[in-house]
């Protein structure tokens, strides 16, 4: 819906990085960032972040979210030092399209 918001990292090898963001006009999101595993740990996965963060306020977002898996556990010490804090709320779904 938001393709400015689809942000890819590139270098002379290729896709090296990439997360897809949205704003609902109420809040901003953060989905599917990822970093090559063998590029891990190079600011790859903070540059983009900060990059949809910084798309996200000129579109006058006031406040971004994101939901970790439980399973992806790894990654909340990654969200916490680009300043993401944890917050209880009860998540519900409703699947449309069966897998």
């Amino acid at each position: 819906m938001q393709p400015e918001l689809f942000l890819v990292a590139v270098d002379d090898d290729g896709i090296v990085g990439t997360v897809m963001a949205g704003y609902d006009g109420h809040r901003g999101w953060l989905y599917y960032l990822a970093s090559a595993p063998e590029r891990r740990g190079e600011g790859i996965g903070r540059r983009l972040v900060a990059r949809a963060e910084e798309l996200l306020r000129d579109m006058g977002c006031p406040k971004v979210q994101l939901m970790v898996r439980p399973e992806n556990g790894g990654v909340h010490d990654f969200y916490a030092a680009v300043g993401y804090e944890p917050f209880e709320i009860w998540t519900t779904a409703k699947r449309l399209i069966p897998d």
